[in-house]
């Protein structure tokens, strides 16, 4: 799982940098030549499609998606473990039509050679990451279903899971007494 957690930050790191490099640059040259890059808009459109998606799957993996848990926290187990199911099920089912209609999708447009306009690249490279994501959250959402029956639910837990994401972790390391005003 460490391989596909790599690659999930990793497409969504250097996707942003490059939309941030090309959106940069465009700049710089409309004002410096007074001339956009006719380019810029076709990459930065389609890497954006692509960190959306892996960004909704990375969002599933670290549990950032909102959702109303107030019900699911204070059901009894019986009931709990009925939404969880539920829910799970509803998110897989969604998941899979990503996953079954845009791979038919991709598959088509690499059988029709559909390139970008201008610079030519096979337009199923970007969609690629429709069905990738599909399948990936796929995993991420079982994953989740089976932390989430495994978590304790009781007030007392909750409470104290949300006061320590909410409480700001502070190293001693950045205390020091030799300097003075107690900071580094």
């Amino acid at each position: 799982m460490r391989v596909i957690r790599f690659f999930e930050d990793w497409v969504i790191i250097a996707s942003f940098m490059v939309i941030v490099i090309v959106t940069f640059v465009n700049v710089l040259s409309r004002y410096i030549f007074k001339a956009s890059l006719a380019f810029s808009e076709e990459i930065t459109i389609n890497l954006l499609v692509v960190l959306t998606m892996m960004g909704a799957v990375v969002g599933i993996r670290l549990g950032a998606h909102l959702g109303f848990t107030y019900l699911v926290e204070n059901a009894k187990a019986g009931t709990r473990r009925g939404l969880l199911f539920t829910g799970t099920g509803l998110i897989v089912v969604f998941l899979a039509v990503l996953l079954i209609w845009g791979g038919e999708m991709t598959i088509a447009q690499g059988l029709r050679g559909r390139a970008t306009p201008s610079l030519g690249i096979p337009q199923w490279l970007f969609t690629l990451s429709i069905p990738l994501a599909g399948l990936l959250g796929i995993i991420r959402s079982i994953q989740a279903l089976r932390t989430a029956l495994g978590e304790d639910t009781s007030a007392e837990a909750v409470v104290d899971r949300l006061a320590g994401e909410a409480t700001p972790t502070v190293d001693s390391s950045e205390f020091s007494s030799d300097v003075k005003g107690g900071r580094k």
